[in-house]
């Protein structure tokens, strides 16, 4: 989990006496409004649970906070809480699960109540459900494959994701997918409303697409998804390869269109948007000369595809990438221009992503993209590694957790406290039906674009932590 606190917010409770809330924005998204003291209850309980582990250090209380001193504090939170989500077992505990289930909704005021959603199939056939508004992505997801009569042992293969068609069509992140501390009713309606809830496969390898080929239900799910995936342009064929295709989709000849799909090119690609870098970084290009390219991730790759004629594409193998990091621009520049209109439209609006990157052997090269969309690239690598690590240790696809929850003294913003435990009802704060919309509640529409706007007004320190791969193999001159 990438977190982030940009920036925060006062708020007035019942009594009218003012209190600050920390905005937390998870893999780029805005997630929560958290309280200090919020946050301090679940470290002392992550504390009290992991007690052989040492946490990150807690920012002290303090009485009296001018603005500078909130400013720090802001900082320091969203320090720690990276260090957290850095962490492997505070970030899978069912604490912090929990604690940010319950966050979102609060944050939003919504209770559980029974609500009609629709998960959409890749080709915009709909699947109408009666679910509760506090149901977990896990919950929704086993629901929607029950109702298409999906076997069990398959549903692991699959994931519920926000999807954007006209971001997809424009060949920008078009994907975000719902994770189980989330609340898919929720995030749909107040993060992203213009977005569908879609099934599709929630893996990178190829390979395991022969598993979802021995059932009817799944092997339908992969063809509807692959026939998407190439009218968005996404993977690319030949005039020949797409009139064969054409002729197996008329036919209904799925598991003939499938296996020819998986010799295209760019076969399981997922767009990435656009990102500035040096022209050295793809083949043929000159060094110092910046150039745009068109950024997409497909099974263990990463691939730069100039936008401008000749095209040139270069591609970088993840498994390469000993690690990477996002770095926060915020100094005002001049857009740099290549003859063709501006390389970036407002550099305030744009962070890096830097991976180090074995080029042969005890060669290493940093390859910067300058981009928006960088924070969406690393959660793409760290899935893409998290898959290879499983596959190194034996292990498929991740299952779904289940819907299950830990044991949680939650505390609200208001002081009071509900300790929810997994036995609870899967609404964690209230049984009330309907929504419900106090002052402290947030009601602004969030995004990637709000998360940047905020960067560029606030003054952040350039990270220069790095992600460490664990999937990293020291590769020698002659594999190379």
């Amino acid at each position: 989990m990438h977190f982030s606190i940009p920036d925060l917010q006062q708020f007035h409770d019942d009594n009218g006496i003012s209190y600050t809330g920390y905005n937390i924005y998870i893999d780029g998204f805005f997630h929560c409004t958290a309280r200090y003291r919020q946050l301090l209850s679940l470290h002392e309980q992550l504390k009290a649970q992991n007690p052989c582990l040492k946490l990150p250090e807690f920012p002290p209380k303090k009485i009296f906070l001018t603005n500078s001193l909130l400013e720090e504090r802001r900082i320091l939170l969203e320090k720690y809480i990276q260090l957290v989500g850095q962490n492997p077992v505070l970030a899978n505990s069912d604490l912090l699960i929990t604690f940010l289930f319950s966050a979102q909704q609060e944050t939003h005021g919504v209770r559980m109540h029974e609500v009609d959603i629709e998960i959409s199939l890749m080709n915009g056939y709909r699947i109408p459900l009666s679910v509760s508004s506090t149901d977990a992505s896990s919950t929704i997801l086993d629901i929607a494959c029950n109702y298409i009569n999906l076997p069990k042992e398959l549903v692991k293969y699959f994931s519920l994701y926000l999807f954007n068609w006209s971001c997809a069509k424009d060949g920008q992140p078009a994907l975000k997918k719902l994770e189980e501390y989330e609340s898919p009713y929720i995030s749909q309606k107040y993060v992203r409303p213009e977005d569908k809830i879609v099934l599709r496969k929630s893996y990178w390898d190829p390979c395991y697409d022969v598993d979802l080929m021995i059932d009817r239900v799944s092997l339908d799910l992969l063809y509807l998804q692959i026939i998407e995936d190439l009218d968005l342009g996404w993977m690319t064929a030949e005039p020949d390869t797409k009139d064969i295709l054409s002729s197996y989709e008329s036919k209904k000849q799925k598991r003939e269109y499938i296996e020819l799909s998986r010799t295209l090119r760019h076969y399981g690609r997922i767009p990435a948007g656009e990102a500035v870098t040096d022209s050295s970084n793809v083949a043929g290009g000159a060094p110092g000369v910046p150039s745009r390219v068109r950024v997409s991730l497909a099974s263990k790759e990463l691939t730069l595809m100039t936008v401008n004629q000749p095209v040139r594409e270069q591609r970088y193998k993840v498994t390469r990438m000993r690690c990477w990091r996002i770095t926060t621009l915020h100094s005002v520049e001049r857009a740099q221009t290549n003859g063709h209109g501006p390389l970036l439209e407002d550099s305030n609006k744009n962070f890096e992503l830097s991976f180090e990157y074995l080029i042969s052997k005890d060669n290493l090269k940093w390859i910067t993209l300058r981009t928006e969309h960088a924070t969406f690239i690393s959660v793409c690598l760290q899935s893409i590694v998290d898959e290879l690590m499983r596959q190194k240790n034996g292990s498929g696809p991740a299952s779904p957790r289940g819907g299950k929850r830990g044991s949680l003294t939650y505390l609200r913003r208001d002081g009071s406290s509900q300790l929810i435990t997994p036995s609870s009802s899967s609404d964690t704060l209230s049984s009330t039906n309907g929504d419900s919309y106090n002052s402290g509640s947030s009601r602004e529409i969030f995004s990637v674009q709000k998360l940047t706007e905020k960067f560029a007004s606030v003054a952040f320190k350039s990270g220069r932590d790095c992600v460490e791969n664990n999937a990293f193999e020291a590769i020698g001159d002659e594999e190379l």
